[in-house]
């Protein structure tokens, strides 16, 4: 299958300079300017830094378990020439993400998207994990369900599910659901107990 993007590739100085514009520029500027900024830019669509894949995965998976991290290295990661967007394609198993997401959208976003796409890409590879998959979910679906009746305990997850995942309108499905908890929740704690112990090998590498 052809690729779904073509590559944008930077060179190093140039990039590494419009790093240092850019943080500059989120640490300074009130919001509203640089919602400004951001306009004036894409004028002439101009992406300030594009982090590159393999950098991004480091970043993006710091702190997760060293078997995580392993995974999600082995990942094609790709950039490409666009605002927003992006996502993991699973008939090549790699992910492409659109260069404008650190300009347009911030330095810690893009984090946080490239962790969310990693785990989507790490489910697809982890034998246990793609083993649901392949299910259609089953075993998170039902840890899922039997966790309805202690969600008010958990104030955190139970403000993340109604002011944000249910309003994903059609991303609101059990697929996002797996990439977005391990991506929301470094402590799980936060999560209701049966929640927390599917995920915990992936968030903190305690077995399940």
């Amino acid at each position: 299958m052809a690729a779904p993007h073509r590559e944008l590739k930077r060179t190093s100085v140039p990039n590494a300079m419009g790093h240092v514009v850019l943080a500059f520029a989120e640490r300074t500027l009130r919001p509203g300017e640089l919602v400004g900024l951001r306009e004036q830019l894409w004028r002439t669509q101009t992406y300030l830094y594009v982090t590159p894949g393999p950098l991004l995965i480091d970043r993006a998976l710091e702190g997760f378990p060293a078997e995580v991290r392993a995974v999600g290295a082995r990942c094609p990661f790709f950039r490409y020439d666009a605002r927003g967007g992006g996502g993991y394609w699973p008939d090549r198993n790699e992910i492409w993400l659109a260069a404008g997401v650190e300009t347009y959208e911030g330095l810690r976003q893009v984090r946080l998207s490239a962790c969310h796409e990693l785990f989507h890409f790490i489910c697809w590879n982890h034998p246990r994990y793609r083993a649901d998959e392949d299910r259609g979910f089953a075993r998170l679906r039902k840890v899922v369900a039997e966790s309805a009746p202690v969600v008010k305990n958990y104030p955190r997850y139970r403000g993340w599910v109604t002011a944000s995942f249910l309003r994903q309108g059609d991303h609101a499905n059990i697929v996002e659901f797996f990439a977005d908890i391990p991506t929301n929740f470094r402590d799980t704690s936060e999560l209701p107990p049966l929640i927390a112990a599917h995920f915990a090998p992936l968030i903190d590498g305690s077995p399940s």
